[in-house]
């Protein structure tokens, strides 16, 4: 696999705080994985965009806001085998990116990376607690990344 395959693709609402923590991520690590040759794709709320985005052969990591009731900040990691739609059929309005990703494509490769959040309410800017974070976020999660693609060229070799 060459790393053009390799896509990272933020998602995200940035008007809804830290629900944009994915773009923000994506925006701190966006040069050290372009000199990688590494795409980084900006979908934030256009599903669309960012399933047009995919090719059948990419490794897809995806940057995205969570709550799993952990502390704000900490981050979830799990591969994309691993998540399951509960969804059957298809209507544009009740799928989100990964929904369609699996339906249209289910072989899909990748890793998600679910961020903490701490507030959600409508406004721009990261919650204070996020922002302060930041930084170390963004290096924990470009370190995770180059880790998986050392891994990925390791078994392409």
């Amino acid at each position: 696999m060459v790393n053009s395959n390799i896509k990272v693709i933020a998602i995200g609402n940035v008007l809804m705080r830290d629900d944009g923590i994915g773009i923000e991520v994506a925006k701190k690590i966006e040069k050290k994985l372009l000199e990688k040759n590494i795409k980084v794709i900006y979908g934030e709320t256009d599903v669309q965009y960012s399933i047009a985005s995919v090719k059948e052969d990419d490794y897809i990591f995806i940057l995205d806001a969570a709550y799993y009731g952990k502390s704000p900040g900490e981050i979830t990691c799990f591969q994309l085998d691993d998540f399951v739609s509960k969804k059957k059929g298809y209507s544009q309005h009740s799928y989100n990116f990964l929904d369609l990703l699996k339906l249209f494509y289910p072989g899909a490769k990748g890793q998600i990376y679910g961020i903490e959040v701490n507030d959600v309410g409508i406004g721009l800017g990261l919650s204070e607690e996020l922002q302060d974070k930041l930084e170390g976020i963004s290096k924990k999660i470009l370190d995770e990344i180059e880790i998986n693609i050392l891994n990925l060229q390791s078994k392409n070799k």
